[in-house]
């Protein structure tokens, strides 16, 4: 298989023939990705563990391995410059000092108690669509609540129509010239939060950006361009993935065997394994961003060089049968399941409990309400994001009853 071919309508609608033959090669590959060009990638679950948690020979900020930039690319927007500066490129101990900042409202517990809006939030959305006559939930459910659930948990009030209104233009950014008019997008976006960070200077209320802004200036260890790059980032990590985990999860539950019977029958505890087998099965996230080898070393075979880019090929590490028995099967059951959905490491996806707790509450609302729901058109006629590295259905007609 070339690993090339990834981003694919074909392979994002079945991927598992094409990740199942490249884990019969060797454990770190190549391939190329659109603006950085071509570079390693580890296939198999050790290599891309390992990947992850050695943070001795692998940076995810590229100028603590000899580039001039985060990004590790020579010319950059000054709006993504700004970006530089977040919890997702930089290393400890910075990393460790942010992440310790945010990190409350996103454990478990705190996340648990969430269920009960959350669940209030699925059914007032689906009550609108059919209002509304939408049969696509894609759009009609799985957009709107993750970008409803991370505006509460911000505290951003009313004007949070505009945000959504200028983050459709950033998530549009698929293709190469989307993502070019993507960047002018992030400009309008940061201006918001910034006005956003003066309002709540003079009025606080409650919310994580209030929280994080007080801390900052209380003298707490959060610059003004810290503080922007990190609720830029929550905001946009913690809906697009978990809209696109939803939409893989559906497809999942209505094109495989037996896959709605266990659904429908599932307690809470087992949808919480059965989302993550989801996860694992088909989730959308194929691989991580780049890291950047500290100095010249070999790695599962391969020889890498000092600012060498790395990425670790998740969707191929979750079906290595190395690991998980029967890989190529959807089992509703599975346990344990080690699977690299979440990332692993320091980097370990921030959000990945409320992520999760969002499909759980979305899928069990959505077959509980429709039992009989099904695709209103082929699989084959889904249309998949375009973009690299991320796997969603971009709508999804159903026939809800």
């Amino acid at each position: 298989m070339s690993l090339s071919r990834l981003g694919t309508q074909a392979l994002k609608r079945s991927l598992h023939a094409a990740l199942a033959a490249a884990l019969t090669g060797p454990p770190v590959q190549e391939m190329s990705i659109p603006i950085f060009g071509r570079l390693a990638v580890t296939v198999s679950h050790a290599a891309s563990q390992d990947l992850l948690k050695d943070t001795d020979r692998f940076a995810v900020d590229a100028r603590n391995a000899g580039n001039s930039s985060a990004f590790g690319l020579p010319l950059l927007p000054k709006s993504l410059k700004v970006l530089a500066s977040n919890v997702l490129t930089m290393d400890d101990p910075d990393h460790r000092r942010l992440r310790k900042l945010v990190d409350g409202p996103f454990r478990r517990a705190a996340v648990g108690t969430l269920r009960a809006p959350i669940a209030l939030q699925v059914s007032r959305l689906l009550d609108g669509m059919e209002a509304a006559g939408q049969t696509d939930l894609v759009n009609g459910l799985f957009r709107p609540l993750p970008l409803q659930v991370i505006c509460d948990l911000l505290g951003l009030g009313e004007n949070r129509k505009q945000l959504f209104a200028l983050f459709d233009g950033i998530a549009a950014g698929s293709t190469f010239w989307g993502m070019v008019r993507a960047v002018f997008q992030i400009g309008p976006v940061q201006q918001f939060f910034r006005d956003e960070f003066a309002r709540v200077r003079v009025e606080p209320r409650s919310g994580l950006i209030t929280e994080l802004v007080h801390a900052e200036a209380d003298g707490d260890r959060m610059s003004e361009e810290e503080l922007l790059a990190m609720v830029f980032v929550m905001f946009a990590a913690g809906h697009e993935t978990t809209t696109h985990l939803m939409s893989c999860g559906l497809y999942t539950l209505l094109t495989e065997p037996g896959a709605r019977d266990a659904v429908m029958t599932a307690d809470e505890e087992g949808m919480g394994v059965l989302v993550d087998e989801l996860m694992r099965y088909g989730g959308p996230v194929q691989m991580t961003k780049p890291r950047y080898v500290k100095a010249d070393t070999e790695f599962h075979g391969k020889a890498l060089k000092r600012g060498d880019k790395i990425m670790a090929l998740l969707a191929a590490g979750n079906l290595d049968p190395a690991v998980f028995e029967a890989p190529l099967v959807f089992d509703p059951a599975r346990r344990p399941n080690r699977h690299l959905g979440w990332g692993g490491g320091p980097h370990i996806c921030l959000g990945l409990h409320l992520a999760r707790l969002e499909t759980e509450v979305a899928l069990s609302q959505i077959f509980a309400r429709y039992p009989r729901l099904r695709l209103a058109v082929p699989p084959e006629k889904l249309s998949w994001t375009a973009r690299t590295g991320l796997r969603g259905v971009t709508a999804m007609p159903l026939h809800l009853n």
